[in-house]
């Protein structure tokens, strides 16, 4: 919290939970469009000795709490309250803002997954962090991988970036979550809610960008974990960093394995297949007294299994398909120092997927390479943007360029190289005509190679009206043309078959989303209450539907609406329990203007609930998690073609983890149980099957009740020695 009036600010620094002052608290002021810093320390009673009498940057930090980052203006007193570090409500963002801020503080509605949570949670891929999230939604594909939904809008419509470089090698309309590792995660960051403004295409539902630890200062580090789970996963990683002066240098690298799940499958053929991925991630920077570089290099391999059944009459035999993918991401940044600074950056991503099938004597175990196939996928990215903040505090603007060029090519895509680009620049101010109110508008002129794009607008309103409170408003518009995929990709395997379409339309629109929240703080407790509301309109958008004999298209639905609401409550007690819960709605509706019919809009609950009990003074905490995920809507087109609506059965989850910590956090061990509730496969009625041939009337949701094992060693050469026993 934070309290400022008149001219002048003597800085004080407290303790959020208990309002008692926190001594030897450090203190970083940087005072506007200069590059000199001055450092202070709180005294016994809080108060540092600064003063404010010019507008400042200023950073507060405190080991045990969360580092506070602001921009203070003169005023008769200032009052800055630190959050417990493992139970924060206040975590830094930087996705599509102006300049880093607290995410109560910024204009969008944005859901931060910090690195304590992360642990908790024990997740070590994006997927398995995000199930248990209000508003998202996870779908299973044996072969594919997992894909999301986000505000009931899937598929190309979630942007995922990784440090603002976006994930290519979508399939099927989803970017496999379990592709993306979070080894060198600090946070996660989710926006919903179009942001086509700021990011142009797949960005109708939202955006989620995962922001990486940064190895700045003078220091050496080095970690190393290991993790293992009943169902026969096993994951290795570790890695250093070295600062020197400017320099900063970092290496990581990981091994993850699983062994499959069969599931409800018979024989050889498991139903979450095999798979082997290495990751390895290089960052280099160089921070001078006016810019900062830096440079970063990803690559990923991955071989997924997936066996076949035994041939007969000796069932001796079997085709197997080996399927490999490369995923190579370099880009290079730079950003100007200051409160108005420049920044840019430019990346190059590279992925390929090769299909190897192989006939296999299992008496003899002899393999044959019967054929192989292979798609590749390639993207350019650039983007510019000046930012620039007024010394008062009224005005601010961005202005930038963003350029987003893709590439395929492959026996998939016909044997042809096919290319998309999508060039752009967008505009959007913020101005305060009083205190504690915000506004935003946005702009973005767009112009793509294939497709005519209309002007993106969006207004984004945030008002304070009392101590706690928080108003967010937003009214934007979204556009999305076809990606190569669903234009040309000829996708056939033993359970897809899937053609893309040249005709499609781009998709168009409009969304409306309302936010409010309250915030109590208290000497003993802190409590939080949340409600969401959101609508989404889109014309002509893409999905898949039966063309005949088993293969499916894409198509253009006339009109598809999602709207809902969440309504979400945390609090924080007494320093030892962290406590979350939340209540939801999501409903779907479909226009089909050749058949001239509109459907009801149809309705999924879902409840989620999250408790952490830390004991005060010590390095344990136990958390549990559950999420309830109600019936879902499932459209499906049936042999005489016509479009009718299904639903797949609710389910519930609940994982719990242990965490204790040694050697002044240096190790930590972790233990725990995922899908208490032993979940498989769930009922999904009123189709056959969808695209996948070999279908049934279930849908994987989960590989069944499993325990695990997490151990995690970190060094720091600033550290001190731990006291001897």
């Amino acid at each position: 919290a934070l309290h400022a009036h008149a001219q002048k600010a003597e800085l004080r620094i407290l303790d959020g939970s208990s309002g008692k002052p926190v001594p030897f608290a450090h203190v970083k002021v940087t005072p506007v469009g200069s590059e000199q810093s001055k450092y202070y320390v709180s005294d016994t009673t809080g108060y540092t000795g600064y003063t404010v009498s010019v507008r400042s940057a200023i950073s507060v930090s405190y080991v045990g709490f969360q580092t506070y980052t602001d921009t203070l203006s003169p005023g008769k007193f200032a009052e800055i309250r630190l959050q417990p570090a493992s139970f924060t409500f206040d975590e830094m963002v930087v996705t599509a803002q102006y300049s880093p801020v607290s995410a109560d503080r910024s204009i969008y509605k944005i859901n931060v997954i910090n690195s304590m949570q992360i642990q908790k949670r024990a997740a070590y891929d994006l997927a398995g962090l995000l199930k248990n999230q209000m508003n998202i939604r996870l779908s299973q594909d044996g072969a594919l991988g997992t894909g999301m939904s986000l505000q009931g809008l899937s598929g190309e419509n979630v942007k995922i970036l990784i440090d603002g470089v976006p994930v290519i090698g979508r399939l099927n309309g989803i970017i496999d979550l379990t592709q993306i590792n979070l080894q060198q995660a600090q946070q996660v960051e989710v926006i919903e809610g179009p942001m086509s403004v700021i990011y142009g295409s797949n960005a109708l539902a939202g955006v989620i960008n995962i922001i990486p630890k940064d190895n700045t200062g003078n220091r050496l580090s080095a970690n190393a974990s290991a993790y293992a789970e009943s169902v026969g996963v096993y994951n290795f990683d570790g890695g250093f960093g070295i600062g020197k002066g400017i320099h900063g240098f970092s290496l990581q690298a990981g091994r993850n394995f699983f062994d499959g799940f069969q599931g409800d499958k018979q024989g050889r053929a498991m139903e979450w297949k095999p798979r082997r991925q290495f990751n390895t991630d290089f960052d280099y920077n160089v921070n001078f007294r006016k810019i900062s570089l830096r440079t970063k290099l990803s690559l990923f391999d991955e071989l997924l299994i997936s066996n076949g059944d035994l041939l007969p009459p000796y069932y001796e035999k079997a085709f197997d398909n080996h399927f490999n993918t490369e995923r190579y991401t370099a880009k290079v940044s730079a950003q100007t120092k200051g409160c108005n600074n420049f920044s840019a950056s430019a990346s190059y991503s590279y992925y390929k997927r090769t299909r190897s099938l192989y006939y296999n004597d299992l008496t003899t175990l002899e393999e044959n390479l019967v054929e192989t196939d292979t798609t590749l996928f390639g993207a350019v990215m650039a983007r510019g943007m000046y930012t620039y903040r007024g010394e008062t505090g009224k005005i601010g603007f961005q202005a930038g360029y963003d350029l987003n060029a893709e590439w395929a090519g492959g026996e998939r895509i016909g044997g042809e190289n096919r290319s998309i680009t999508d060039l752009a620049a967008f505009f959007s101010m913020q101005y305060k005509p009083i205190e504690k109110l915000f506004i935003q508008p946005g702009l973005r002129m767009a112009w793509n190679s294939e497709y005519s794009s209309p002007l993106i607008y969006a207004l984004h309103v945030k008002a304070e009206p009392m101590k706690g409170s928080n108003i967010r408003a937003s009214w934007s518009a979204g556009f999305r043309a076809p990606s190569i995929k669903e234009l040309y990709l000829y996708f056939v395997d033993v359970n897809h078959n899937i053609e893309g379409n040249p005709l499609l339309k781009p998709e168009e629109s409009k969304h409306l989303q309302l936010q409010l929240s309250q915030k109590t703080e208290q000497s003993g407790f802190t409590l939080e209450g949340e409600l969401n509301l959101f609508l989404n309109n889109i014309e002509n958008i893409i999905t898949l539907a039966e063309s005949g004999s088993g293969t499916y298209t894409y198509i253009n639905v006339d009109h598809y609406r999602t709207r809902g609401y969440s309504l979400m409550m945390r609090s924080f007690l007494f320093k030892s329990v962290d406590l979350r819960a939340g209540y939801g709605k999501t409903g779907k509706s479909n226009t089909f203007g050749t058949a001239g019919s509109e459907s009801d809009f149809s309705w999924s609950p879902e409840v989620t609930s999250e408790i952490t009990y830390r004991p005060k003074k010590t390095n344990f905490s136990i958390s549990a998690f559950y999420k309830y995920t109600g019936k879902m809507p499932r459209f499906f087109v049936d042999e005489a073609g016509v479009i009718s609506e299904g639903q797949v059965d609710d389910y519930h989850n609940l994982d719990m983890s242990v965490i204790k910590s040694f050697y002044s956090d240096r190790i930590s061990i972790s233990l725990g149980a995922k899908n208490l509730f032993d979940v498989t496969n769930i009922t999904s009625s009123g189709s056959d099957g969808g695209i996948h041939s070999g279908g049934g009337g279930s849908v994987p949701v989960a590989w069944g009740r499993t325990y695990f094992a997490k151990i995690n060693f970190s060094i720091r050469r600033d550290d001190k020695k731990p006291k001897a026993h």
